[in-house]
């Protein structure tokens, strides 16, 4: 079984030659500049929460005194942008072995954002996650022929 799992992966150059791979490398980059940019941006708020103390600083229904700290929290650690570096770093795993990622999930991702859009705005982050989903699901299809 060992021999079969090599002889599937790709070499080191290989696995780039995926669109999906690229999908990935954009999750990752993506989720990554998001969370710690977010964080930095409300500094102060994440020194006081530290300050007080990290474990049960935050609630779910904060009061008007306390919602920049919670606010801190949904736009950097709690936002979608720590599941949207693991989603990419999977699918990097995933091409590196040289596995197919199924399209549907880049479909899934892209419908995401475009719900994003339309309840929201479609700002650079929602264009940026809609292209993350395009190359997933293009990935998932041209791999299967």
């Amino acid at each position: 079984m060992t021999s079969e799992v090599q002889s599937r992966r790709t070499t080191t150059r290989a696995w780039w030659r995926s669109v999906s791979a690229w999908g990935g490398v954009l999750a990752v980059c993506g989720g990554l500049f998001h969370t710690i940019v977010a964080g930095l941006m409300r500094s102060t708020a994440w020194s006081q929460i530290f300050a007080e103390g990290f474990f049960g600083t935050l609630t779910l229904d904060p009061p008007p005194e306390r919602l920049a700290l919670a606010e801190a929290f949904w736009f950097s650690v709690g936002s979608f942008g720590v599941p949207l570096l693991l989603l990419g770093a999977l699918v990097i795993w995933v091409t590196r072995r040289g596995e197919v990622v199924p399209s549907w999930v880049g479909l899934g991702v892209a419908a995401w954002a475009v719900l994003i859009g339309l309840l929201g705005s479609f700002s650079t982050g929602t264009l940026i996650l809609t292209t993350i989903g395009v190359l997933l699901a293009v990935g998932g299809r041209t791999a299967r022929r």
